[in-house]
């Protein structure tokens, strides 16, 4: 592995670590983040899918166009 790949991860860990102790602390706005944590996440999986469903329609469209194309 290459040293600056070495030495970047060195720092990046470092900051996840010392950002990760400063967002625990007392603070009421990462308190109400974490609250809501769940919630977001149940968002988010449902965007996930509704936009896998999306792009597989328009990939089906785009199938069956080029098969309609070749049939006739």
């Amino acid at each position: 592995m290459n040293a600056n790949i070495k030495k970047g991860l060195v720092a990046v860990g470092a900051f996840a670590a010392s950002a990760t102790s400063f967002a625990q602390a007392a603070d009421p706005g990462v308190d109400a983040i974490t609250a809501l944590s769940a919630q977001a996440t149940t968002y988010i999986s449902a965007a996930f899918a509704v936009a896998v469903l999306v792009a597989g329609g328009f990939w089906g469209i785009k199938m069956m166009k080029k098969a309609f194309s070749k049939a006739g």
